[in-house]
């Protein structure tokens, strides 16, 4: 139990008990004996016996209680020996309270205020058995809190663990990015070098923007959005317009985001499946679905022979969602058109 917790404990606890113990003593005494007591007494007196004294013996009762479990979780833990701490501290509470009370019983007080060998054994068995599970409380809110605290240390680790593979997923982007476009850029240079200069500005300002934002989870539909206009540049300027991208309906989704270089990597999915000239462009519409998806679909004219690293950018795009846990992504293909609608997510959840 946490220090906060005693606190609240000690302040509405032992008042509460101790009004119990009133009552239950009123009830194992005969009715005769506890009127006949309290006919003695005066409104004060009632205060003082009955009142003062009980709550002074519930407060004795788990104090002690509280006390010998803070030194002994130092000396003697729980974990070492259940059994073991279970009897010593159990033990050493009953002696410690009858201890106390013993010498309390020998003070003489005023006739109406003596207690008779009747309550002294009772006051001994109750402090027996609120002893013993006071003793079993202490034990169950330990263990309880530990649960707890290995329940935490688990959501940690797995939240560490996702994060890890996201890290191992986004660092395959990199390399797969960077070859791509260094064989775009070879094929550049013979033809127009000073274009290809350009092109080479623009690819640092791109991969410049992929290690600023790698360690986002989630970046908004505007930011990415932002990198596509840029990344379109590399593949418009050696292809022109036999590649023909279409951005629509994606203002309302200002608030709204997406795993980092999901729409890049889709759209390099589409280029290098399929075959596309001025004659026949490739066509890859990208717009906005009831507020919950962002679609990016391509017409489709596929080429004879797979390239290399075939279905790599949706595997990746397919795990990343899966760990995020906030829907994964629907692929459909048809005979003449490829789709995927990617689940849109909540720009805050990092």
């Amino acid at each position: 139990m946490s220090t906060t917790s005693y606190k609240s404990f000690r302040l509405y606890g032992y008042p509460s008990f101790g009004l119990i113990l009133i009552l239950l003593f009123f009830l194992i005494n005969p009715y005769e004996r506890s009127i006949h007591s309290w006919r003695q007494f005066s409104f004060l007196d009632f205060i003082f016996v009955d009142v003062l004294l009980t709550m002074s013996y519930a407060a004795l009762l788990f104090e002690t209680g509280i006390q010998l479990t803070l030194r002994l979780n130092k000396k003697l833990p729980w974990e070492r020996k259940i059994m073991t701490r279970f009897v010593v501290q159990f033990l050493l509470h009953i002696s410690l309270v009858s201890i106390t009370l013993i010498p309390i019983f020998q003070i003489e007080l005023p006739s109406k205020f003596t207690a008779d060998q009747l309550l002294f054994r009772q006051i001994i068995i109750f402090s027996f058995i609120f002893s013993l599970l006071a003793t079993a409380v202490f034990a169950a809110e330990h263990f309880f809190h530990k649960w707890k605290d290995t329940q935490l240390e688990t959501s940690i680790m797995r939240q560490n663990a996702t994060q890890a593979q996201l890290d191992a997923l986004k660092l395959q982007l990199d390399p797969h990015f960077l070859f791509n476009n260094l064989s775009t850029l070879a094929s550049l240079i013979p033809d127009n070098p000073a274009l290809s200069v350009d092109y080479v500005i623009k690819l640092s300002s791109i991969y410049r923007y992929m290690l600023a934002n790698r360690p986002q989870n989630i970046i908004s539909i505007k930011a990415e959005l932002e990198f596509i206009h840029a990344y379109l540049f590399l593949y418009q300027t050696r292809y022109g317009e036999a590649i023909q991208v279409n951005l629509s309906n994606l203002e309302e989704l200002s608030n709204r985001g997406i795993a980092p270089l999901t729409l890049q990597l889709l759209i390099e999915n589409a280029i290098k499946h399929n075959s596309f000239s001025l004659e026949s462009p490739l066509k890859i519409d990208i717009y906005a679905m009831e507020n919950k998806w962002i679609v990016v679909r391509n017409n489709k004219s596929l080429k004879v022979s797979k390239e290399p690293g075939s279905q790599l950018g949706l595997k990746n795009i397919r795990e990343r969602y899966l760990l995020l846990g906030d829907g994964i992504p629907v692929i459909n293909t048809e005979e003449h058109y490829f789709e995927v609608k990617i689940p849109l997510l909540l720009t805050n959840k990092q």
